[in-house]
């Protein structure tokens, strides 16, 4: 039985949806992730198969293929394994009915069946409310930012066992709203920038590409203001030994 799980990737900004398929078929038993997946993606193999285990849900031992579509964009990061364990459960016959048809789902797994939050909620679940879509379930960390787009319902979930009970009717998940006018009215501090910091090129590019990478920096000052080390410090968040 194939089924078929809608979720959402990101290019740049802008969201994607991609569609989870999953077929369980016989033969020798195994797991294979096609449609350009990353390395995080492959993973999600193995932190699926332990919150099936650990959620007391039987992970099937058969021969598991899962494609995510669109195959020609290349599918990045962990957010895909909340669907393709759903896409399992329900190909398995776990996960009842068509109801799962209107929701998008996003979300990490953990090894004991606990959701950890996504990057990037708000354009994914922006990218379904133009899609049509109207439900999205997704960690409860990223509840509040993705509740900000008003055209679409969201149900936040701690852990895989509580989607299972939603769908299967035996305790229900709450949708979340938040108030956006309240959120967006809140003071803005004064950020610093580089701006700030007249001159000193040479040295504002150095923590460009120090920050970009992560990495600390030591800089030989002759002639520089201590206030001027300290502002650069802040706004490019490297730690500067001078």
């Amino acid at each position: 039985m194939i089924a078929k799980m809608k979720s959402c990737g990101l290019l740049g900004i802008d969201g994607y949806i991609v569609e989870v398929e999953t077929d369980i078929s016989g033969g020798m038993p195994a797991f294979d992730v096609v449609g350009l997946p990353d390395a995080a993606v492959k993973e999600s193999r193995e932190r699926v198969r332990s919150a099936m285990k650990n959620s007391s849900l039987e992970f099937p031992q058969k021969h598991i293929t899962v494609n995510l579509a669109p195959a020609n964009i290349r599918k990045e990061g962990p957010c895909y394994d909340l669907p393709i364990c759903l896409g399992l459960l329900r190909s398995s016959g776990q996960l009842p009915g068509d109801e799962a048809d209107d929701y998008l789902f996003l979300g990490e797994l953990s090894l004991n069946g606990t959701l950890r939050p996504v990057v990037g909620a708000l354009p994914m679940v922006l990218c379904a409310a133009e899609a049509g879509i109207k439900k999205v379930i997704l960690p409860w960390e990223n509840a509040e930012e993705a509740a900000v787009v008003t055209d679409v319902t969201v149900y936040p979930a701690k852990t895989l066992a509580q989607i299972m009970a939603h769908f299967l009717g035996t305790q229900r998940l709450s949708p979340v709203s938040v108030n956006v006018d309240a959120l967006f009215s809140r003071p803005l501090e004064h950020c610093l920038d580089f701006s700030d910091v007249h001159g000193q090129e040479s040295a504002k590019r150095a923590l460009e590409v120090a920050a970009s990478g992560g990495h600390n920096v030591f800089i030989l000052w002759l002639t520089f203001p201590a206030y001027a080390n300290a502002v650069i410090s802040r706004v490019s968040q490297v730690d500067i030994a001078a």
